[in-house]
């Protein structure tokens, strides 16, 4: 039931996180229903999500053999397991739809790489079994944010390359591949670190771990607000299809 409730739930919430970018596309948009659908079961569910769900079993059955246990090992996981699986399979879960899509708009990069996100999301939300985790990561939608804004610097680096800007492709590169990378272990460390503190006996680190949770919480949420906003004007300013 709860398994239930959380992918009714990451469904609904993710599609209104998503959806205002593809409706202010307006008569320009592009891809269409099928290229959605397509996107969300091929790219989205039967490359990233599944390769990602047996890594990580994988990971889980290597990491029981260390020795490392609590705080170190969930740092480590946010990282390794979490952070650097989950984003290489986004990735090329994304590179995979733009290539055979034959993709050429920054806002269509935008939407693919999030939708994938969006997939990936949604099924975790839907098995992670934790109220809190669900909460924050359907509030905050960061697997559906770091794509859009990765997909829409990716964009910007083969723009980059193309005009011979050397410099400025390798900042939107890092930008598109490995910030994603680093922001996602940063973030899910954070979330770790703050609820071991509140868990701790003594009252200042309660505190501390409370205000570094909210101060996420409201980052965070600044952060997705101002990527959708940046999305929709990117969407309406997007050049028409052509004939």
């Amino acid at each position: 039931m709860i398994a239930l409730i959380g992918l009714v739930l990451a469904v609904v919430i993710s599609f209104a996180w998503y959806y205002p970018v593809v409706k202010a596309q307006g008569d320009r948009a592009l891809l269409q229903g099928k290229d959605y659908a397509r996107i969300a079961l091929v790219y989205g569910f039967c490359f990233t999500t599944l390769l990602i769900i047996v890594t990580e079993i994988t990971w889980d059955a290597i990491v029981k053999r260390t020795g490392l246990s609590g705080l170190p090992q969930d740092i480590v996981a946010d990282f390794f397991r979490a952070a650097l699986l989950e984003e290489f399979f986004k990735f090329w879960g994304f590179m995979l739809a733009k290539k055979k899509l034959g993709l050429r708009r920054k806002i269509d990069y935008m939407l693919t790489a999030a939708l994938v996100g969006l997939v990936y999301g949604v099924v975790e939300k839907a098995v992670l079994g934790n109220t809190g985790g669900v909460v924050i990561g359907l509030a905050i939608p960061m697997h559906i944010i770091w794509q859009l804004n990765q997909g829409r610097h990716y964009w910007e680096y083969e723009q980059q390359k193309a005009a011979g800007n050397t410099d400025a492709a390798r900042k939107e590169w890092r930008l598109a591949v490995l910030f994603p990378f680093f922001f996602h272990g940063c973030w899910d460390s954070g979330l770790d670190i703050g609820t071991w503190l509140i868990g701790r006996e003594e009252t200042v680190l309660t505190i501390l771990g409370i205000v570094l949770l909210l101060a996420m919480v409201i980052l965070g949420m600044i952060y997705c607000v101002r990527s959708v906003r940046k999305g929709i004007r990117i969407a309406k300013e997007a050049p028409l299809p052509e004939a």
